[in-house]
């Protein structure tokens, strides 16, 4: 079902910081900058190959980045794993009694204390060709 880790998201404490050094160090290079209002943080994105690495940042002190940076400090918030089959997963998934919340087609999350403290998402392959 899990195919390779797609994305790693790193929740952080200062968005710019991260980015800068990562850049330096590293050598990656953003390939979007995003804000979700839904979820409570802004973001950047840094290719690594066949996947990326994303910073968040929290923006709502009452959503979940803002509340895992809280509690556990910066650090791993998220792993992505790609899944052909997106909808067929999260069905074998639910029929093991593992909570995954699945508002849209293309991506579905696993709740952490369903797998050992991992966020866990399926998702598709990013394209970073495109802005």
């Amino acid at each position: 079902m899990l195919g390779d880790v797609v994305e790693l998201s790193v929740a952080v404490r200062n968005l710019d910081e991260a980015v800068e050094r990562y850049s330096r160090l590293f050598g990656l290079k953003v390939h979007r900058r995003t804000e979700s209002r839904e979820f409570g943080f802004r973001n950047a994105i840094l290719p690594t190959g066949i996947g990326h690495i994303e910073f968040l940042e929290p923006i709502d002190p009452t959503k979940h980045v803002a509340r895992f940076l809280e509690k556990h400090g910066e650090g791993v918030y998220l792993v992505g794993f790609e899944v052909g089959d997106i909808p067929g997963a999260v069905t074998h998934l639910r029929s093991q009694g593992v909570r995954v919340d699945q508002r849209r087609p293309d991506v579905a999350w696993v709740h952490p204390r369903d797998a050992h403290g991992v966020f866990v998402e399926l998702r598709k392959r990013e394209d970073y060709t495109s802005a």
